[in-house]
């Protein structure tokens, strides 16, 4: 259970979806999968610290929107491959791969439903 390897690593997962946020008009299927992503590798590469969902009301455009984060405590990813990280089968190295499993599609996947529904995607690591 996912919450059990996340006690047993001390890592905390924290809620920072703001109270007030309105109901948004989205396929819930697909917006799920994104997030089941997006927290499945912050989960896979987080050992200890903490992994947080952020959601606020971002309404500084011409039409108002949501904002999703996912942010986490995790291994980071190296400059030079933040571009690469949302194409097909791409992973940060042949190591990562060999230690912390995956395909390299779940990312991918979610820049392809995000820009589907209109939205973007991007990344940061420190």
């Amino acid at each position: 259970d996912t919450m059990t390897t996340l006690l047993k690593r001390g890592v905390k997962l924290i809620n920072e979806v703001d109270a007030g946020l309105p109901e948004i008009q989205a396929d819930s299927s697909r917006l799920f999968q994104v997030l089941v992503n997006l927290i499945g590798n912050a989960i896979r590469f987080t050992s200890k610290g903490h992994i947080k969902l952020w959601a606020r009301l971002d309404d500084s455009g011409a039409r108002p929107s949501v904002q999703l984060m996912v942010t986490d405590t995790g291994i980071g990813i190296p400059s030079d491959r933040l571009d690469k990280i949302f194409g097909a089968y791409e992973q940060v190295d042949a190591t990562t791969t060999r230690k912390y499993g995956g395909t390299g599609l779940g990312l991918s996947l979610v820049k392809e439903l995000v820009e589907a529904h209109h939205g973007r995607v991007g990344v940061k690591s420190e």
